[in-house]
């Protein structure tokens, strides 16, 4: 064992020190050789010969050495740390803890978020350390896919040196969420990481500077700034770690997890592969557990796009699936909002504008934390008639998570929100952002050919437009018939419109008028 710990103590004996918390005691080498004898001899007496060939071999001390040794450890451990058995020898008295039996990972990712160190900065702000750690666990908990540990467990880990491979087994947790917080009396800096607890490896990292005007307001914003841009990550690294697992030895969930990973990385692609690769999984997933919400989900996810892209033999079919499977997730859990979004999505795509954003602002009130649920609020606010609110929602959406895997649809949620305000050099700008995202996806070459129309480019629509067709034509078909994801008088007559003269099926100058 490398380490014992005992008190508020830890002797790691490989580095041959004695931590109180995060502190390194200064003892001395005799006075650690002492106290690592009395340690591992704790179940019995030792006597003072045997201490003494042990810490002074080869060597005639006397034993007021020894004295002087055990005085040095009372002090700094306390009077009743070793005691004396008169004719006998010493033995150690303070309760040493030992390791607990490793805890089993749950099957959703798992995740603690330990204390926040304090660097530096007015002592009379270390309280904000805390603050940030109690607000992450919070808002990490709204997140209906990630299992968080509680605030008081993770609490107990303040004092102890941060032996991540042991947190992870005592709590039973794969991801930690480390930081630290430096404070002054106008502004805050605070870092975070996420580490797999299983390899030691970093999956993320970020700092977050904000001045300070209200210390409580402060702690709120940075808190779920920094959740926001941590639990996408968190996503990320599960997916590929479920990707890489043998079939046979995935459970359920893990099958639906490896399908909503699949979906989510392949969910802009007009080809059906990614998506019937992800169907079939969370087929598989509901064979095992019918009541796999996450496997319900992926099946509307699914429905969801290949409508878009006009990849299924019967649209109403599809989408009455589609509806039925996010149903299904939210009676399993009530509080999915990815669930929620996507009932949501699927009322756009069936033209009832009421309840999809009814839906859709119940999904962000339920976490507001998750960036791709404010951009599509944004983005349906924007087509739907609400443009100004919409491309504020849209941005700060995307703003809030600058590195999430899905930036491509968030750019082109960004974009199309931009063209809903008749910003054209705003949509074109979001739309080449988002090709270089997801370069072989039709969405954004659709989305920078309208752009282009409302700029006046028609050569550089023409080139998109026919990239576009080469791409997804039965997407392309779809629009080019009138179908749109608004019913919004002015958005639809635009879109339609700059796209058909994109086509030539319309003169430039039946843009004129509408720009």
């Amino acid at each position: 064992m490398d380490q014992i710990r005992f008190a508020d103590f830890v002797l790691d004996r490989r580095k041959r020190q004695v931590l109180r918390g995060t502190d390194v005691l200064r003892i001395g080498a005799r006075a650690f050789d002492l106290l690592e004898i009395l340690l591992v001899n704790r179940d019995r007496v030792v006597s003072r010969d045997e201490i003494m060939l042990a810490v002074w071999p080869d060597t005639v001390v006397g034993e007021n050495n020894l004295n002087v040794q055990v005085a040095n450890l009372r002090r700094v451990m306390g009077a009743d740390a070793i005691v004396t058995v008169p004719g006998r020898g010493l033995h150690f008295a303070l309760d040493v803890m030992h390791d607990a039996p490793a805890l089993a990972l749950p099957e959703r990712p798992s995740v603690i978020v330990l204390p926040f160190d304090t660097l530096g900065g007015d002592p009379a702000f270390e309280w904000l350390a805390d603050g940030f750690v109690e607000d992450i666990t919070t808002e990490l908990s709204r997140f209906r896919d990630l299992f968080v540990v509680a605030r008081n467990t993770a609490f107990i880990y303040r004092q102890t040196p941060r032996d991540l491979r042991r947190i992870s087994r005592e709590v039973g947790v794969r991801y930690v969420v480390e930081g630290s917080v430096r404070a002054r009396a106008d502004r805050v800096r605070v870092t975070a990481q996420l580490i797999d607890a299983a390899n030691g490896g970093h999956v993320w990292a970020e700092s977050f500077d904000r001045d300070v005007a209200d210390h409580f307001e402060t702690q709120a914003l940075v808190a779920r700034a920094i959740v926001t841009c941590l639990s996408p990550q968190i996503e990320r690294a599960e997916g590929e770690r479920v990707r890489v697992l043998a079939p046979e030895n995935l459970t359920g969930h893990g099958l639906a997890q490896r399908a909503w990973s699949a979906i989510s990385s392949g969910e802009m692609a007009y080809d059906r592969g990614p998506r019937d690769g992800a169907e079939a999984l969370a087929r598989e997933a509901l064979a095992l557990d019918e009541a796999s919400a996450l496997a319900w989900r992926v099946l509307a996810w699914v429905a969801w796009w290949n409508v878009y892209h006009g990849t299924t033999e019967s649209v109403p079919d599809t989408l009455s699936a589609g509806i039925d499977a996010a149903t299904r997730a939210i009676a399993i859990d009530k509080t999915d909002h990815h669930a929620r979004r996507l009932r949501a999505q699927l009322y756009f795509m069936r033209q009832d504008v009421e309840a999809g954003l009814a839906e859709l602002r119940r999904a962000h009130d339920m976490n507001p934390n998750c960036a791709v649920t404010l951009c599509w609020l944004g983005f349906y606010e924007a087509i739907n008639g609400e443009a100004d609110i919409g491309v504020s929602r849209a941005a700060a959406g995307l703003r809030r998570s600058p590195r999430d895997p899905a930036r491509g649809s968030m750019l082109c949620a960004v974009g199309f929100a931009e063209f809903a305000a008749h910003n054209y050099a705003a949509t074109v700008e979001a739309a080449e952002a988002a090709l270089s995202e997801s370069a072989h996806s039709a969405t954004p070459l659709i989305l920078c050919t309208i752009g282009h129309v409302g700029e006046g480019r028609i050569e550089k629509a023409t080139e998109t437009f026919q990239r576009a067709a080469r791409i997804a034509p039965k997407l392309v078909e779809s629009r080019l018939a009138g179908t749109w994801l608004s019913a919004n008088r002015d958005y639809l007559e635009r879109a339609h419109t700059f796209f058909r003269i994109a086509a030539g099926f319309a003169p430039p100058s039946a843009a004129d008028a509408l720009r």
